[in-house]
C-alpha cells in the first residue's frame, strides 16, 4: 500500500500582472478587445517543461488576431521579462468555434523561462495547483499551495523578472478554504 501524504492546510494566494499597452504582444489584444478572456483549465509544471488547456473567448475578429499572435511558437506567451523564452513550444487547438479558442500548450526547456508557473514552481515544489486569467490589462493569477512558507521572496522572485510597463499586485494571501465560492466551470456550456 502506497503510503499517504497530509496535507495539512492548503494556502491560496492570488495576484495581478499588469501590462500597460506596448509591453507584450498578447496582452495588447486584451487591451485592443475588452471583451476577450482567456481563462487556464490546466497548468502542469516539472523542472523542465509545462502544459497548459487555455479557453479564449470573445469577438470573432479579436479570435482571428489571438490566433495570430497566440498560435505562434516562435513566441512565448508567459514571458515576464524582455528577452523572452528560450524553451521550445508547440500549441494545439482542441476546439475551434468562431467566438472562441480551447489550445493545449507544449512548452519544454523552461529552465530558463521567466514564466509565473515556472518561478512559482521552483520555489514551492510540487503540488501547486494554478488558474489564470486574462482580461483588459491584467493577468490574474490564483495559486493553491501545499507548502507552509514565506511567499516575501518568491513575490521579489516574480517582480524582479517583469519588464519594462509590467507591475505585480498582491491581492490575497490565506487558506484555501476561500476557494469554495470561486469554483467554476472552465469551459462555458
Amino acid at each position: 500500500m502506497a503510503s499517504q501524504n497530509h496535507v495539512s492546510s492548503v494556502k491560496e494566494f492570488e495576484f495581478n500582472i499588469r501590462f500597460t499597452a506596448g509591453a507584450d504582444p498578447l496582452m495588447d489584444l486584451f487591451h485592443e478587445y475588452p471583451t476577450l478572456r482567456l481563462r487556464n483549465a490546466r497548468c502542469t509544471v516539472t523542472e523542465n517543461a509545462m502544459w497548459r488547456i487555455d479557453h479564449v473567448d470573445g469577438p470573432v475578429d479579436a479570435i482571428s488576431a489571438f490566433d495570430e499572435v497566440f498560435l505562434d511558437d516562435e513566441g512565448c506567451n508567459e514571458y515576464l521579462d524582455e528577452h523572452r523564452c528560450s524553451g521550445t513550444r508547440e500549441y494545439q487547438v482542441l476546439d475551434r468555434r468562431p467566438a472562441a479558442r480551447t489550445v493545449y500548450t507544449y512548452h519544454a526547456h523552461i529552465d530558463r523561462c521567466c514564466a509565473v508557473p515556472a518561478i512559482v514552481t521552483d520555489y514551492i515544489g510540487d503540488g501547486v495547483v494554478f488558474e489564470s486569467e486574462r482580461t483588459g490589462s491584467t493577468y490574474r493569477w490564483r495559486v493553491l499551495s501545499p507548502v507552509e512558507t514565506s511567499l516575501d521572496p518568491l513575490f521579489d522572485q516574480l517582480e524582479s523578472t517583469l519588464g519594462t510597463g509590467v507591475q505585480l499586485d498582491v491581492d490575497h494571501l490565506g487558506n484555501g478554504e476561500r476557494r469554495r465560492d470561486k469554483v467554476q466551470p472552465v469551459f462555458p456550456q
